[in-house]
Order: C-alpha cells, then structure tokens, then sequence
C-alpha cells in the first residue's frame, strides 16, 4: 500500500525570514529583557513604520530613528 504524497506533504510557510537583521533580532530580545509582549509590541511598531515607509527591511537604523533616545541638555546652575 503506498502513501498518499499529500499526507507527508509540508506545508508552505508564512512569513519572511529575512525581514529583520540578526544584530535587529539580538537587539529587540535585550531590551525586551525576556518580555514578549514588550518584544512583539516594539517589533510591531517598527513594522508599521517600516510598511509607511516602504522600506524591504527592518534594521538597527530604524531602531534608533524610533527608539534612540537623544541626549537631554543638562540644566544651568543658578
């Protein structure tokens, strides 16, 4: 009796795999610091702005345009 082909058939992933950087990956998992929702939530902003934007993929620079934190002035001494 042989098998039906379909029935060990895989089938076809979802998603893109190169759509993030690695170095993008590492970064979102640390300052998740393990929190998936944290992850997800920022990973998701970016691929809002990513699509806005057109871009064909997510890295670092779009990172720190989102997230980067400028540095604040010091406050004069009186």
């Amino acid at each position: 009796m042989s098998q039906d082909p379909r029935a060990t058939a895989r089938p076809p992933r979802a998603g893109n795999p190169s759509l993030m950087t690695t170095e993008l990956k590492a970064t979102l998992a640390d300052h998740a610091t393990g929190n998936y929702r944290v992850m997800m939530n920022l990973a998701d902003e970016m691929l809002a702005v990513a699509a806005d934007r057109e871009l064909p993929r997510l890295d670092e620079k779009l990172y720190l345009d989102l997230f980067g934190q400028s540095p604040k002035p010091k406050p004069r001494k009186r």
